[in-house]
């Protein structure tokens, strides 16, 4: 970045201007990289550097022919993400490292984790200077009923258990999230074949349920997004699914369960309709709900509404 101290020297007292840089160890210090450049900086606390890491400088002249550099922070490209899934265990000399799989669908490797794991474990993460780190288990979700029930005369028992979508997508073009408003980040839902391309949806519950173990399961609803103004006009039949993933896998996912044709008509604001009740072990097994095959046609994310991709699942012991 040829010419920066003469920018720095030209700009109006107090202003404040924003650049994109590297983080330099020189063996004794850290420095703010701005192309060629090496500022001496103050850095935000806490922060934990790496070495050539993204950094945002904020660069401020004080008004007294003087500049001071501030950096506020890393960045990356996209955000990254907060679970995932255990993969599997590698021992590495004396240190072992654990492969999982993140809710962004991409694979990660690392060495700083908190307990033990195994393969299929649905984990916590944050992360230090680009380095994720496992800090625990996600725990089981919790049955939540509307409304305790009155005692029943003998010991069977009956409740509800509602599973609110963790993540919904477009797979397809080459992966997740590339089709339309399901880009970056949209998680719009759609189906279909459109010039050339073919679509499917999905949405996903994260973890299995343990508390459905051994439960009959005597009813399956399933929030229908509202419909998005894509596609052939009037009444369109979708063909739902059950698939096995928890979360976004490297790929599309696997349907194991369907399909069950529902009709959605032109317009439609967002309902309830049953579900099979064939659907319920890959459910209860953490499993998700799956639209596949034409017509062409389009959803809203469940961001639009956390209502939209709900399962509310009725069972009795």
């Amino acid at each position: 970045m040829p010419g920066l101290k003469y920018t720095m020297g030209a700009m109006d007292p107090g202003k404040t201007t924003r650049y994109f840089g590297t983080a330099f160890w020189d063996g004794s210090k850290w420095w703010a990289k701005l192309g060629d450049n090496l500022l001496d900086a103050r850095w935000l606390d806490p922060i934990q550097p790496l070495q050539n890491g993204k950094i945002v400088v904020d660069v401020t002249n004080d008004g007294k022919g003087q500049s001071s550099a501030l950096v506020i922070g890393g960045y990356t490209d996209q955000p990254r993400p907060s679970t995932g899934t255990a993969q599997s265990v590698i021992p590495a000399g004396v240190s072992t490292q654990i492969v999982f799989t993140g809710e962004d669908g991409q694979s990660y490797t690392t060495d700083r984790f908190v307990g033990d794991y195994n393969p299929g474990d649905p984990v916590y993460l944050t992360w230090d200077a680009a380095k994720p780190t496992i800090i625990g288990k996600i725990a089981a979700v919790a049955t939540v009923p509307e409304a305790a029930p009155p005692p029943p005369p003998s010991t069977a028992t009956s409740g509800e258990t509602r599973l609110a979508a963790t993540a919904s997508d477009t797979f397809g073009v080459g992966g997740w999230g590339r089709w339309a408003s399901s880009r970056s980040g949209g998680e719009d839902v759609y189906a279909g074949t459109w010039a050339g391309y073919t679509l499917t949806g999905s949405w996903f519950y994260g973890a299995p349920r343990p508390e459905l173990a051994g439960k009959t399961i005597t009813r399956i609803l399933f929030k229908v997004p509202a419909r998005l103004g894509v596609g052939a006009s009037g009444t369109a039949t979708i063909h739902a699914y059950a698939h096995t993933s928890g979360s976004r896998p490297g790929g599309d996912v696997n349907r194991v369960t369907g399909p069950f044709d529902i009709s959605v008509p032109q317009g439609y604001p967002g309902g309830y309709t049953d579900l099979p009740l064939s659907f319920a072990p890959a459910l209860v097994a953490g499993g998700g709900i799956s639209i596949a095959g034409d017509p062409y046609v389009g959803f809203q994310s469940r961001l639009d509404n956390p209502e939209f991709g709900k399962l509310i699942i009725s069972w009795s012991s």
